[in-house]
């Protein structure tokens, strides 16, 4: 691990451990800076904002659940991403709670609206997503992060089985095809 991937760790360990007692929308940068020993244009170096860094922390559990599969998208790969948020819910909820102008929830969904589009274009040859398509994928994004939020506050009891096989039998045909996901008969 380089200095870098060291240093956002850091930042990201600090973030997990203080908002054990402190909700995201009352945490400074400079407290947490403080607390990590590090100075504030380290951060800046690092992470836009506060909500940039548990956009991160959210983007390294899914990179994690993505390579625990080898790569593959799919099912199995949300189930893996939907366990470990399950594991890390206290830090999940405090983090999707915040509605401010910055929150959490707004980065992943254009992270993956953004995902979506790349692959589609990339996977599938298109040259332009027609507005009906990028409508849907981010229909999607939106869909599938309003319902993990509902679920991580319990709202829903689907093990994380049962919820990735429903995110994936709403995604549309044209995300499914980018992905490469086999889709069954029974879905």
């Amino acid at each position: 691990m380089g200095l870098r991937d060291y240093t956002k760790k850091l930042f990201a360990d600090t973030m997990q451990d203080m908002m054990r007692t402190t909700p995201l929308q009352k945490i400074r940068v400079k407290d947490l800076c403080r607390n990590c020993g590090a100075e504030r244009q380290s951060f800046y170096y690092h992470f836009k904002d506060k909500y940039d860094l548990v956009a991160w922390i959210f983007m390294q559990d899914y990179q994690t659940a993505l390579a625990d599969g080898h790569g593959a998208y799919g099912v199995e790969h949300a189930a893996r991403m939907l366990r470990r948020m399950k594991e890390k819910s206290g830090f999940y909820k405090k983090a999707f709670a915040d509605r401010s102008q910055n929150a959490v929830w707004q980065y992943i969904v254009e992270y993956f609206t953004k995902m979506g589009e790349e692959f589609v274009i990339r996977e599938l040859g298109e040259t332009a997503l027609t507005v009906e398509a990028r409508f849907a994928i981010k229909s999607h994004s939106f869909a599938c992060m309003g319902h993990t939020v509902e679920w991580l506050e319990g709202k829903s009891d689907y093990t994380p089985e049962e919820f990735a096989r429903l995110q994936y039998q709403i995604m549309p045909e044209l995300l499914k095809r980018a992905y490469g996901i086999q889709t069954s008969a029974d879905d």
